[in-house]
């Protein structure tokens, strides 16, 4: 007897109802789809309330030598966008004003970094080089730059809880899950003799971004990835699923690259808790394991940063040495770190684009916040 016209077989259902999911899915990693579904089943933001501009500090003769090494390449900066002499005037008394504010609320080797940041961020707003940049001009930048810098100090000063924190950032922050994860990410980064700033805020990046749309994004990365390994599990290859799961686990790093990392734990001397992956199966594994995930994540941002050393290292030199460790570990790490995890090609040509602008000021709070002695 055969099935009645109305019914459906079963393999037909089970493709509609994945159709349907991968569907969903890819609408859901659409920016345009997270922001509405934010804003329309969201409600309003809750507005923080404004900050007091940081403090100056008290002025010396050595903080006023270590501002006047930053004018001359800041000035070079406004003559590549050609601001008129009132602008250049202006804006130069609110970068002086913006580097002791920096120096009191960073310290001096992240002042320096805030100072080298802007001049890059300004240089490519000039529209003859064709270059991403956050800010369409000089002023806003110095606006932000300054928004960042009050936001950094209220943190300090008063130490608010994580929720109170999230409400005052300039931009979405995800400082709970930070904190959660704050002895793996100390541990990977001594293990890589990196600092954990940098890499806290690629996590803190990856999971910010992961609660738009009311946590839809978060969720199905989830559920894909979820998806992605058991299909590897069970024939050894994600196949089509792998495709809505191309970078997997806290900080968004590929399995491919997870395989590639082996050779720099080994000669490094550090250990996962499984066997170093060469496979899809057992890299998307160690990727849903934190400390493990952190590990890789930091051997492929220690191998980002040494790809952006001025002058490469001869193969047989030391890669604990002095000089390599300084450059690893200079403030400006906290900058270049997440723009080469985010995007190569781009901090590989110098520009600036939000999640690595972001990215910096949030390894100055983390560093502050989670990892000062």
């Amino acid at each position: 007897m055969t099935d009645p016209p109305s019914a459906v077989p079963r393999r037909v259902q089970t493709g509609r109802w994945v159709s349907a999911v991968l569907a969903l899915a890819l609408l859901a990693f659409s920016p345009t789809v997270a922001f509405y579904a934010q804003h329309l089943l969201g409600g309003q933001a809750q507005q923080a309330a404004p900050l007091p501009a940081a403090r100056v500090g008290t002025l010396s003769a050595e903080v006023v030598q270590s501002y006047a090494l930053t004018t001359p390449s800041f000035q070079r900066a406004l003559a590549d966008v050609r601001v008129s002499e009132r602008r250049r005037l202006n804006l130069a008394q609110a970068q002086y004003q913006t580097y002791l504010q920096a120096r009191q609320t960073l310290g001096r080797a992240r002042a320096s970094a805030v100072m080298r940041l802007l001049d890059t961020e300004i240089r490519n707003q000039n529209p003859a080089l064709s270059r991403r940049s956050v800010f369409g001009s000089p002023e806003a930048a110095l606006n932000n730059v300054q928004s960042w810098l009050a936001f950094l100090a209220w943190a300090a000063e008063t130490r608010p809880g994580d929720r109170a924190l999230a409400r005052q950032a300039p931009v979405p922050i995800a400082p709970q899950i930070v904190r959660t994860n704050r002895q793996n990410l100390l541990r990977a980064a001594n293990a890589l003799h990196l600092t954990p700033g940098g890499l806290a805020a690629i996590l803190d990046n990856e999971q910010a971004g992961a609660r738009s749309g009311l946590g839809l994004s978060g969720w199905l990365r989830t559920f894909t990835d979820t998806v992605a390994l058991r299909a590897t599990e069970a024939y050894g290859s994600s196949g089509a699923t792998g495709r809505l799961s191309r970078t997997v686990g806290l900080t968004q790093m590929s399995w491919e690259d997870a395989v590639g990392q082996a050779e720099r734990l080994r000669s490094l001397k550090v250990t996962l808790n499984g066997p170093y992956p060469t496979d899809e199966a057992q890299a998307r594994a160690a990727l849903n394991s934190p400390y493990d995930h952190f590990l890789l994540s930091a051997s492929r941002l220690r191998g980002y940063l040494l790809a952006s050393l001025p002058t490469k290292p001869e193969p047989d030199t030391d890669p604990l040495s002095p000089a390599i460790q300084a450059y690893l570990t200079d403030a400006w790490a906290n900058f270049l770190g997440p723009a080469w995890h985010n995007n190569p090609a781009l901090a590989s040509s110098g520009q600036t684009w939000p999640y690595a602008w972001n990215a910096f000021f949030k390894a100055c709070l983390y560093e502050q916040r989670l990892f000062s002695k």
